[in-house]
């Protein structure tokens, strides 16, 4: 089991380096999921540079488990996003039934590290 839940480590280090590196060479693809009220271009690199340092944080012995709790704690905070954004007429990214589908990935993600991270 130890291997498995470092694979899925691992994994979410790479999505989530993907991720934050997409924040900076495509940012309008975010800017929808943002609220208006908060300034976009910020939170955008602030989100950005957060997934970076946590995919590479789960590369470092010393530093994998608070890392993986971080990414535990950022999906939860990506979660409402993701809610708010599939109770709109027009959600930001694809139709009302991807919107549902982000929201099962989302669950999926915000379980992936915490089953992880306990060994």
């Amino acid at each position: 089991m130890k291997i498995v839940k470092k694979i899925i480590g691992i994994i979410l280090a790479l999505l989530l380096l993907l991720s934050g590196i997409a924040h900076f060479m495509n940012p309008e693809f975010y800017f929808p999921l943002i609220p208006d009220y908060f300034p976009k271009p910020i939170i955008n690199h602030l989100a950005g540079i957060v997934e970076i340092l946590l995919g590479i944080g789960v590369f470092i012995p010393s530093l994998r488990k608070k890392a993986l709790f971080g990414i535990f704690i950022l999906m939860i905070i990506f979660l409402p996003i993701h809610i708010l954004d599939a109770l709109k007429e027009n959600p930001a990214i694809g139709t009302k039934t991807v919107a549902l589908v982000r929201i099962a990935i989302q669950l999926v993600l915000i379980y992936l590290p915490w089953f992880a991270m306990k060994e």
